[in-house]
């Protein structure tokens, strides 16, 4: 009988619940909308329990849909990053903050001018960032006490969601590789916890399994609840820019994988860690043993365009409908007729509330047009707007340990021919991109199967369920061209960096 999978790839505005069969084919889905929680301009929140039931419309939806096809496992994945506080009944105590929550910043700030940030980056490999969780528990522990008090276990965003499932506390190493662990043995790491001044916490951290121990049967009253069948494996993990990478079938060294969703995730396999001296990104244990991923996580994604249609281009949105055509369809005609580099029109893409977190870490930067003069037009600036994001996605790969082979673009920047083939122009190398819309949950479904035994290896399991789709080849001439805009994309960022924190400190002061 023909075994089927259920991925959850809970993500920053929204979850999904995935049906996948043992060949990696997407056969439905079910999504719902999370809502962001903003107390404070640095602050990004969500719901812990809005969470949770939306994942399990989800997955009723998908089960109902397809009552035919006997789903034998569940993986899960989310955001990675951020804090999510439980008591001792494993319910929320607070809202949980999310990757790109920026309110850690006074804590980061100093640990950048004592020396804390690069000693962590020898230990971990990672720089760390506001959103990283450590720096959330110490401004829980200095502005929100008591909740730290009523906190029985911090947890990531999956960790929640799998105790949900099984009953089960625990995570996974790679979650805790932002940044807790030893990167050669998957233990927490002391001397990490240390450093940030939290370890009278460490007791707050689940037990780090892998992944064949984090595997445990869906519990039975939420079997029935959910129409599963009470023999369903639930797995946990991997995180999900590993998860996107191992669905993308990103395994093999140095090949590279870029998440163009709400942040620009550019990560590259390497076979052994902290062998480098960028001290920028991160380092993230990868779902098969003996890789790592090299990460830059850039908050620069694709809220930038959709920030720039809503504000700036509402035009472009009523042309679109006028002509009775897909706004982003309409939006690669535009820029079709601008020339490379927007004719001097320069945009920075640092728009959410975490600032920037690669290749530099800055929770004040903002984002910004530069070199705007009056012969300037709209397609200009929604020209420039997709350029700046190529950029950033450049200035990550320009501080990566190796040469690059290839990379395998995913996420909704995938879906755009015109940005694809503006990314490989940018970057010189040739970009991949592979069948499927929803590869964190293909991901965790390909773990499970391994899990399960279904898969001998990751290996196995990445050759028999990922297919390529489309390959951009770099045009030279363009490529030429991006490297002299590059130049200026640099410099003006370089400018315009120390007018971030004035400010951020005139904004206080309202």
């Amino acid at each position: 009988m023909e075994q089927y999978f259920i991925g959850i790839d809970s993500g920053t505005t929204s979850i999904k619940a995935v049906l996948f069969d043992s060949e990696g084919n997407e056969i439905g889905k079910a999504a719902r909308a999370l809502q962001g929680i903003f107390p404070e301009e640095d602050q990004y929140e969500e719901d812990m329990g809005e969470i949770w039931e939306k994942c399990k419309e989800c997955v009723r939806e998908v089960a109902v849909r397809f009552p035919d096809k006997k789903v034998t496992g569940i993986g899960i994945t989310a955001q990675g990053d951020g804090l999510w506080m439980v008591d001792e009944e494993i319910k929320p105590v607070r809202n949980g903050c999310c990757f790109c929550d920026g309110r850690a910043a006074e804590f980061v700030d100093q640990w950048v001018l004592d020396g804390t940030c690069d000693r962590l980056f020898d230990l971990t490999g990672t720089r760390i960032f506001t959103g990283n969780q450590n720096g959330i528990v110490r401004w829980m522990e200095k502005y929100e006490p008591e909740s730290v008090a009523k906190s029985k276990y911090f947890l990531h965003l999956k960790d929640y969601l799998f105790y949900q499932f099984t009953g089960q506390v625990t995570t996974d190493a790679t979650d805790q590789s932002l940044i807790c662990i030893d990167q050669k043995t998957g233990e927490y790491l002391p001397e990490a916890f240390r450093l940030c001044g939290i370890e009278k916490y460490m007791e707050k951290y689940p037990p780090i399994k892998e992944g064949k121990e984090n595997a445990f049967p869906i519990q039975k009253g939420l079997a029935e609840e959910l129409r599963m069948p009470v023999d369903v494996l639930v797995t946990s993990g991997p995180m999900d820019v590993s998860a996107c990478a191992l669905g993308s079938g990103v395994i093999e060294e140095g090949h590279c994988c870029s998440i163009i969703g709400t942040a620009a995730l550019h990560e590259m396999v390497i076979g052994e860690p902290l062998k480098d001296n960028i001290r920028a990104g991160m380092t993230v244990t990868h779902a098969a043993r003996g890789r790592w991923l090299r990460l830059m996580a850039s908050l620069a994604g694709t809220p930038n365009l959709e920030w720039m249609l809503n504000t700036l281009g509402r035009q472009v949105k009523e042309d679109a409908a006028a002509r009775n055509q897909d706004v982003y369809s309409y939006m690669e005609e535009l820029i079709s007729e601008v020339p490379i580099g927007s004719r001097g029109l320069m945009y920075h893409p640092y728009l959410l509330a975490g600032g920037e977190r690669a290749p530099f870490t800055d929770a004040k930067a903002r984002a910004s047009y530069t070199g705007i003069s009056v012969r300037h037009t709209l397609a200009d600036i929604v020209r420039a707007t997709y350029e700046g994001v190529a950029f950033a996605m450049l200035d990550c790969y320009r501080h990566m340990p190796q040469t690059i082979a290839q990379v395998t673009v995913c996420g909704g920047g995938a879906n755009s021919a015109v940005w694809c083939q503006m990314f490989a122009d940018v970057l010189g190398t040739k970009i991949i991109t592979v069948k499927g819309d929803e590869l964190g949950a293909k991901g965790v479904i390909i773990h499970n199967m391994v899990v399960q035994g279904i898969y001998q290896s990751y290996e196995k399991a990445v050759e028999k369920t990922v297919e390529p789709d489309k390959i951009y080849i770099p045009n030279q001439e363009n490529h030429n061209k991006y490297q002299k805009y590059y130049e200026l994309y640099r410099q003006t960022c370089q400018g315009v960096m120390p007018t971030w924190k004035t400010r951020a400190e005139l904004i206080k002061e309202r």
